[in-house]
């Protein structure tokens, strides 16, 4: 070892934090149109980097992912000021590398932008189909089943899927060549006066997998060669600067609605939702049941179970979390003066705690049960009105049904958490 690289490492070792970097700050995340390039920030990078979310080694270190808008290509590049001469330090583009697809451009940023160019040349199209589209603040969006089965299609999916490390947690990726699995990608169409100047490409504004796992259809299905899934959402993605404007609630209401229109699918999962995502996936939930909410049956004293049955199968919902929608569509109503009582619904929603949880109640006295019972009610309570916040639902009021219950004082609101 010569001696510069001796007290090179020495003064290091005396000023660790000098030489450490956060893996957080250090990626910079970019996607890139003819226009701009807006940067935004990786939430996790401990898949790539370590549990400590650090690089050691390098001072002023700079990691720069850029993705094109259209075809995500992307494009590596990674600077520092200083570097340790030590053979044991991460090799950071080799580390990038593993989780990056093959045709990844390193550090040349012209021949990047030469490959993109090219590649759209060459009739660069959406690789898949187009199941829905719908508006949003005057702008159209379009969801596309991408072809995993079509080399295009699984390039795409190479390109995307080192977001699933960075924006969920315990995320991981999954065997794109197994047919069961389903890759489902937003895009952001052009607006008129774009195509007008030539600008005709849409952008991706976000994107799910979703699993579809066999379900025995019966004997007499199953002998004319007829199936049944159950489809598992595993991932769900809406980046950054697009979020915060609905686009998610949206993404997942339309390609639910796409999946109802889907004979084989029986059944419309998620797998491990965060709570962000459970939040939207109730309020999009609690929509789609209210439209087709009978007040008559949704008393709280004696629900009507054949209604119960039948809907959740038309809706495809699993049977918890039809559970917590008509939970939340009983509180729902006693908050805007519907036709329940709060003890009603009090002692429903602690029916399904007692049978969720009866055999660890089962062993305590009265007293202990319904103390546990009353604080589990509680917190769902708590909880039920935050997700219900600002929430609109199609459902009747007192006051609208007429007869004598539209002659009494509209009950007093109650307070909520939002």
């Amino acid at each position: 070892m010569s001696l510069a690289n001796s007290k090179q490492i020495s003064a290091a070792s005396l000023q660790p934090e000098v030489w450490t970097s956060s893996s957080n700050e250090s990626l910079k995340l970019f996607i890139t149109n003819a226009e701009q390039a807006v940067n935004f920030k990786p939430v996790f990078t401990y898949p790539i980097f370590g549990d400590a979310e650090t690089i050691y080694g390098y001072k002023n270190l700079n990691i720069f992912l850029c993705f094109d808008h259209y075809t995500f290509k992307p494009f590596l590049n990674i600077k520092f000021s200083e570097k340790l001469d030590d053979p044991e330090l991460v090799d950071i583009r080799a580390t990038m590398e593993k989780y990056l697809p093959e045709d990844t451009v390193f550090k040349d940023e012209v021949a990047w932008v030469d490959s993109i160019n090219e590649e759209k040349k060459a009739n660069y199209k959406i690789p898949g189909t187009r199941v829905d589209s719908f508006q949003r603040a005057g702008i159209d969006y379009e969801i596309y089943k991408i072809d995993l089965g079509d080399t295009a299609g699984l390039e795409l999916h190479k390109r995307l899927q080192i977001l699933v490390l960075l924006y969920i947690e315990a995320g991981s990726f999954i065997d794109a060549k197994d047919e069961l699995w389903d890759l489902y990608v937003l895009y952001e169409k052009p607006k008129v006066e774009d195509e007008e100047e030539g600008e005709e490409e849409p952008s991706i504004v976000g994107f799910t997998t979703a699993y579809n796992y066999w379900k025995y259809p019966g004997f007499e299905k199953f002998d004319k060669g007829e199936y049944e899934v159950r489809i598992k959402i595993s991932q769900f993605i809406i980046l950054p600067m697009y979020q915060g404007q609905g686009l998610g609630q949206s993404f997942y209401s339309h390609l639910y609605d796409y999946w109802l229109t889907q004979d084989h699918i029986k059944e419309i999962v998620v797998e491990d939702p965060n709570e962000g995502f459970d939040d939207m996936r109730d309020r999009a939930d609690l929509k789609k049941v209210a439209a087709q909410a009978d007040d008559e049956k949704m008393v709280a004293r004696d629900i009507d179970q054949e209604w119960v049955d039948k809907t959740r199968k038309e809706l495809k919902l699993e049977k918890r979390q039809f559970s917590r929608l008509l939970e939340l569509i009983l509180l729902y109503k006693v908050k805007h003066g519907g036709d329940v009582s709060k003890p009603d619904v009090r002692k429903f929603i602690k029916r399904r705690l007692y049978r969720k949880n009866k055999e660890g109640l089962e062993g305590l006295d009265e007293a202990t049960r319904k103390d546990k019972l009353q604080t589990a009610y509680q917190a769902l309570e708590e909880d039920y009105y935050r997700i219900l916040g600002d929430v609109k639902l199609p459902l009747k009021r007192k006051s609208e049904a007429g007869g004598d219950d539209a002659k009494k004082p509209a009950k007093k609101k109650l307070k909520t958490q939002t």
